[in-house]
């Protein structure tokens, strides 16, 4: 994804696009398989405008609910066959597979489980609304990825190791992860197109929101400048007049999901206590006390004298 897995792809206008998905659509509908296209941000085209790209789609990502690898090559088949560059290659990575249209357009087919389609589309919903809200989990021990909402463990200092890592899956039901993460349901519902605007406004006003949870690292001009909507996003939470942590205190106060994360960023909580208690909130204490107690087991065999 990202249109970059060929030379020379050209990308796309939202007329090129929005035709391309229709024609893929089509065949589809007659494979009789589901599927979804991500939706992509409601500014998209001017924001991308004002960064000197006048055409704003980079390529087109396909979801598909299939899991059998031959229905999948049967599609693969099917769609570059009826749209595809003749004689181009096929690439895959993992699940997906990547082609050139004719007009060199670069199209993506990611294949899915097909009870995970709506989690699929809802998490590569609204372009990088998703790595951003994951920047803001990760100095909380939670990731946001394809799998769901995890808890991150850790047994740091391991001889010969390093550091012991697992994850726990805490829950993919997104209507948990909205509430527990103060999401508005529609931002997470893979159907309702947002603004940058407005996916600023959404992870400003999250129980997760810090404001120096976005570093350096992520503000880097250069980096910025190849992904318009975290650029967006930047520049709003650089130029915006609004004190928005005083903002995020008002909203949360006696919050006691936000005081934990809070008492967890100031080092007033231990790390053990801490991700007992978020556990908890998804009813995985005994599978996450488990997983870390056998974390300590592998570290403590390795520290122990031959």
């Amino acid at each position: 994804m990202g249109g970059d897995a060929f030379e020379s792809t050209q990308r796309l206008s939202e007329e090129d696009y929005f035709k391309k998905c229709a024609e893929i659509k089509l065949l589809l509908d007659t494979a009789g398989v589901s599927f979804g296209f991500p939706v992509e941000v409601t500014d998209k085209k001017a924001i991308c405008k004002e960064r000197g790209k006048d055409k704003p789609y980079g390529d087109v990502d396909v979801i598909i609910a299939v899991e059998d690898h031959g229905r999948r090559s049967e599609i693969v088949k099917l769609l570059k066959n009826s749209v595809g560059l003749e004689g181009g290659d096929v690439l895959r990575n993992d699940t997906t597979y990547s082609f050139l249209s004719k007009e060199r357009f670069q199209i993506d087919l990611q294949f899915c489980k097909k009870g995970n389609l709506a989690f699929v589309l809802a998490y590569q919903s609204n372009n990088d609304f998703g790595a951003l809200l994951g920047h803001l989990l990760t100095p909380l021990r939670l990731k946001w990825s394809k799998l769901g909402l995890a808890l991150k463990l850790k047994i740091p200092n391991v001889s010969g190791v390093g550091t012991c890592k697992a994850e726990i899956v805490l829950t993919k039901d997104l209507s948990v992860v909205c509430s527990f993460l103060a999401l508005p349901g529609h931002s997470l519902d893979g159907k309702t197109r947002m603004s940058t605007t407005e996916i600023f406004e959404v992870l400003t006003r999250t129980r997760v929101f810090f404001l120096t949870d976005y570093d350096v690292k992520y503000k880097i001009r250069e980096r910025r400048k190849r992904r318009p909507v975290s650029d967006c996003f930047f520049n709003l939470l650089e130029s915006n007049q609004i004190d928005l942590e005083e903002q995020k205190r008002n909203l949360f106060k006696k919050d006691r999901v936000e005081m934990l994360f809070r008492s967890f960023r100031n080092k007033m909580i231990q790390y053990e206590e801490y991700i007992s208690l978020i556990s908890e909130q998804f009813n995985k204490k005994d599978e996450v006390l488990e997983r870390l107690a056998s974390l300590k087991e592998y570290a403590n065999s390795k520290h122990a004298p031959n």
